[in-house]
């Protein structure tokens, strides 16, 4: 019978984030956590339930890696929804639907684990630009398929560039 991992990811100002992962996402989280030089201060990884999450490491109180999740109450089970949720510090949760382009959604993840720019910025669901202070972001959610799909556009264009 296959494990199932559970990261329960205690995060400053707001309700833990409980997550079922994969082993190799687990793995990787603590292999992150325990050598944290020369990466940046975002961590990103996909869930079971299909979505992407981004966790800034700064906010992050500590993480359980958990058998199962009984030892989590079940509201603070990250909830699955067709949102992109956006925590800041200090801030209630921001949800809102992803934007329609979805290379943008990736291009915000991507950006957000690779540079340390100090903001960031895509184009919201309404077409308008959203510039997010990196340092102030807690952690961001958005369903997999979005990102995926992104990932699959900007992966297609850089082909069809070279």
């Amino acid at each position: 019978m296959a494990k199932t991992f559970y990261l329960r990811v205690l995060v400053a100002g707001h309700a833990d984030l409980v997550c079922e992962v994969r082993k190799a996402e687990a793995e990787r989280f603590r292999r992150r956590l325990e050598t944290p030089e020369g990466h940046g201060r975002f961590f990103w990884f996909d869930t079971i339930d299909g979505r992407s999450l981004i966790v800034n490491l700064d906010h992050v109180q500590g993480v359980r890696f958990l058998w199962d999740v009984a030892a989590a109450p079940p509201n603070t089970r990250l909830s699955r929804n067709e949102d992109m949720t956006i925590a800041f510090a200090g801030r209630p949760l921001l949800a809102e639907p992803p934007s329609e382009d979805e290379a943008e959604i990736y291009g915000l993840f991507r950006d957000l684990e690779l540079d340390d720019d100090e903001a960031v910025t895509f184009t919201d669901f309404d077409g308008e630009q959203f510039s997010l202070l990196s340092g102030q972001v807690v952690y961001i959610s958005a369903p997999k398929d979005v990102v995926d799909e992104g990932r699959r556009q900007a992966e297609a264009e850089d082909g069809a560039s070279e």
